[in-house]
């Protein structure tokens, strides 16, 4: 019989509401951020609300950080979900300068 290649840690009862709690906050948090670069974006706020949606990328990534302990990841598994958060923090950024970019195209 062969051995299992990974035997994943067994996560406490106890840990259940924090880990749903955090990535139900991940995903709120994620949503706020792109809401408020959008918003930012298409001048509907300030852009000195613009930190507002910084410090929301904070806590998700907090709250990322947080999960991937409670649910004892490998580190590799970590160092891919900090690099997602990255990602995420340039994605809106991208995204917008994209469409003005095609916006501008088409216009000439």
């Amino acid at each position: 019989m062969t051995e299992p290649l990974y035997i994943r840690p067994i996560i406490e009862v106890s840990d259940f509401l924090p880990i749903f709690v955090s990535a139900a906050l991940i995903l709120l948090f994620g949503l706020i951020y792109a809401s408020v670069v959008t918003l930012v974006k298409m001048q509907r706020l300030k852009s000195i609300y613009m930190f507002l949606a910084y410090f929301f990328w904070i806590l998700q990534i907090y709250c990322t950080y947080f999960l991937t302990m409670k649910i004892h990841s490998q580190p590799f598994t970590i160092k891919a979900m900090m690099i997602a958060m990255v990602a995420y923090l340039m994605v809106p950024h991208i995204y917008y300068y994209l469409i003005t970019k095609s916006e501008e195209r088409y216009e000439d």
